[in-house]
């Protein structure tokens, strides 16, 4: 018998997978009907059907529980957002409403209040380099280049971090003219030994 074939007299229109009901597909008005009443019912609303009765009571507690709910799981991720790590080569710096807290966070786990707290954290303990190269003009009127690099680390990160805008570029600025000044005043045997 072939897999489509009905095997028999008594088996009718039965699929070879199951048994096969000849209803249409749901109604999909029925179901959205089904599923607004619900929602109302969940939310305080008037029931759709039936009588009134003690339903209607048990309503607005249904939703006081929902709202509590929802207000407890909106703790709970803001409460989860605040957790945060520093990692064992740096330190940070928390600014409250934009104010600079006394703290210096240390490496590991950490928690502060989102939307209260702002942590800003750099590496402590890598060696930063800064390379730099210029033609400068002695104090004989010759021109030399000079190249040079720049090495530090960060020692006090909240003056690192808050109080200069740019510290790569203050440094590089910095350094130019304080090389500019050295070479400009000196003749170029000395700069060359």
């Amino acid at each position: 018998m072939a897999w489509n074939e009905p095997g028999g007299g008594n088996q009718g229109d039965k699929d070879p997978w199951g048994k096969r009901d000849d209803q249409g597909p749901p109604d999909l008005d029925e179901a959205f009907r089904k599923l607004q009443n619900n929602l109302s019912e969940m939310f305080g609303g008037k029931k759709g059907g039936g009588s009134g009765g003690s339903g209607g009571a048990s309503a607005p507690a249904f939703s006081k529980n929902i709202f509590a709910l929802v207000v407890l799981v909106l703790l709970a991720v803001w409460g989860f957002a605040g957790i945060y790590t520093i990692d064992q080569q740096e330190s940070g710096v928390v600014l409250r409403f934009g104010k600079v807290q006394d703290e210096i966070l240390r490496p590991g786990l950490h928690w502060n209040p989102p939307l209260i707290d702002k942590v800003l954290s750099t590496n402590v303990t890598r060696v930063r380099s800064r390379p730099h190269d210029s033609e400068m003009l002695t104090e004989d009127e010759n021109i030399v280049i000079v190249k040079m690099s720049v090495q530090y680390v960060v020692s006090d990160v909240s003056e690192y971090l808050l109080r200069v805008r740019d510290p790569d570029e203050s440094l590089y600025q910095a350094t130019e003219s304080a090389l500019r000044h050295e070479v400009g005043s000196s003749l170029m045997n000395q700069v060359l030994t």
